[in-house]
């Protein structure tokens, strides 16, 4: 997380308003804060950001604008689930995470 909120740091128009460790929780959380922009991790405590993907399909909560997976797993076998669940980027938390701050970067740029 704190990494996160680094990457977000000074990123114009960019804040974290929520953070949860597993799905029950981050289901709640995108429902009362409706970001336009999701980062999920691909594990979380009780299951995955995939299930709170098909989640959130399932009962009709909100459909940020942009969504991001991080993982410290970037195997095809989680590639493809990305692509399924409509995933916009999908970065190796390792090699890629500062791509997450190039991705709110843009974003700002484009909205503004």
């Amino acid at each position: 997380m704190e990494r996160l909120v680094e990457a977000v740091g000074d990123v114009p128009n960019a804040r974290v308003v929520g953070s949860a460790e597993a799905v029950a929780g981050a289901l709640e959380g995108v429902r009362a804060q409706q970001p336009r922009v999701l980062i999920l991790d691909v594990q979380l405590r009780d299951g995955s950001g995939f299930r709170l993907l098909k989640r959130m399909r399932a009962e009709g909560v909100c459909r940020p604008e942009t969504i991001i997976i991080v993982t410290n797993y970037p195997n095809d076998d989680y590639r493809n689930a990305s692509r399924d669940c409509g995933v916009d980027h999908f970065f190796d938390k390792g090699a890629e995470f500062h791509k997450v701050r190039e991705v709110l970067l843009r974003l700002g740029e484009a909205a503004a």
